[in-house]
């Protein structure tokens, strides 16, 4: 997160240069634990992704996706990530970042239900826990409360939050499945509170991702889907930090097995090489859309950009080459068994993870929340002293490796992991 108050320049960490699964910092390698936010999937300076950026700026630097104008690239990205989803997706809207391309698909969800006769819906459900971006939309959406204060968000009247399925901290002892129905089911009240005829989306990450990795028992999306339809709500999957191969699946959505109306992209559409995000429109909405005689009065001066559609389909093109396939055939596992035992320390309350991610969760004797984050705090500081980088997250030390990680890279980082929460579980503090 940017500070801008009371920082040193002494205080701030300078990035010297990065390659593979590594950054360097003041002359020392770090694995990179966390791919830089989350989005450098195929690890850093990859000669294939940089070639296709230099070769698209030289053929053509810029051009916008305004007034019936587009690019060959964009059109070649487009059509290739239609490819890549089998069909579930229509047409792709390109933008910048994940917020806008969040902020982008509520307008397009807006739209729709104006065409269709039905401009009050407009309330939008999103999760506690949530998180989808820095804009006023997104961060109105995100269901986490650090994000609101200094903004005076949510914005009134525009989104409920539904409970997040996290079973470790809400479980109560039910059994995954029956608790996974269960926080299902809080989006319905809300709907049947509310009225579904005033609400627009219901937006989520398939993972929880910025709240500490929070994967939803396997019993939670399909029911999701089935109470959309019932109340014909739209199903928005933010697939900003899930998509290109993070599950195991190239997709979040495909790994839990359901079929969103949209899906929001970034982050590992270019692997951060380049900012481009993507909104997946469904037919269910296209042909609503397209039947409108006017235009969609929407759209950004780096839309389609036909540098960053070049690095987007060079980035697909490494990640299809074995890389999303390794992740559940080797990554995984090796994550897996890092894992575990480590909740055996006192200070551990839940270990999870998927794919390349995972997370540690911790506890205090106090049940303080400032003593979970200085427990946090130690462990993560530990890790960095090991040449490891992860992040805290809501009291997590939290993981996103690149798909490149090696398992010998896994072994040591766990290795690490495990001696510095021994140390830490030997004296807390």
């Amino acid at each position: 997160m940017t500070r801008t108050s009371n920082r040193n320049v002494e205080d701030v960490t300078v990035i010297e240069r990065a390659k593979g699964s590594y950054v360097t910092i003041d002359g020392r390698d770090y694995l990179d634990g966390l791919s830089g936010l989350g989005c450098v999937n195929i690890g850093y300076g990859n000669e294939s992704v940089c070639s296709a950026a230099a070769e698209a700026m030289a053929r053509l630097s810029y051009s916008h996706g305004f007034a019936g104008l587009t690019n060959e690239n964009a059109a070649l990205l487009a059509s290739k990530l239609v490819a890549m989803n089998g069909d579930v997706f229509d047409r792709f809207f390109f933008a910048s970042t994940g917020s806008d391309a969040n902020e982008s698909a509520i307008k397009i969800a807006y739209y729709y239900w104006l065409l269709r006769g039905q401009p009050e819906k407009r309330m939008l459900i999103a999760r506690r826990h949530g998180y989808h971006g820095n804009t006023i939309v997104a961060t109105s959406l995100t269901g986490l409360d650090l994000y609101h204060p200094q903004f005076g968000l949510p914005l009134p009247g525009l989104v409920r939050h539904a409970d997040a399925p996290f079973h470790h901290k809400y479980g109560n002892g039910l059994d995954p499945d029956a608790f996974g129905l269960e926080a299902a089911r809080s989006i319905e009240r809300i709907i049947l509170e509310v009225g579904a005829d005033k609400i627009a989306a219901f937006v989520a990450e398939p993972i929880q991702a910025t709240a500490g990795i929070i994967v939803p028992p396997s019993s939670y999306w399909a029911e999701v889907r089935r109470i959309c339809d019932r109340h014909d709500i739209l199903l928005i999957a933010d697939e900003v930090v899930t998509g290109f191969g993070k599950t195991g699946e190239m997709f979040g959505y495909q790994k839990f097995g359901f079929e969103p109306d949209m899906m929001t992209l970034a982050k590992g559409l270019t692997s951060g090489y380049f900012p481009m995000s993507a909104v997946g429109v469904s037919k269910k909405v296209t042909s609503v859309l397209d039947a409108s005689p006017d235009d969609f009065e929407h759209g950004f001066t780096y839309c389609a950009h036909p540098v960053g559609a070049a690095v987007a389909l060079a980035n697909i093109a490494v990640i299809e080459n074995g890389l999303a396939q390794r992740v559940s055939r080797e990554i995984e596992p090796a994550i897996v068994e890092g894992l575990k035992g480590l909740d055996q320390f006192g200070i551990v309350g839940d270990v999870r993870g998927i794919g390349v991610m995972a997370a540690v969760e911790f506890k205090a004797a106090s049940g303080k929340e400032d003593d979970v984050a200085a427990l946090c705090h130690r462990v993560n500081l530990g890790l960095f002293e090991r040449g490891v980088i992860a992040r805290e997250l809501w009291g997590s030390v939290a993981f996103i490796f690149p798909l490149i990680v090696t398992v010998e890279e896994l072994e040591r980082t766990f290795a690490a992991l495990r001696e510095v929460i021994a140390a830490v579980d030997a004296d807390p503090g």
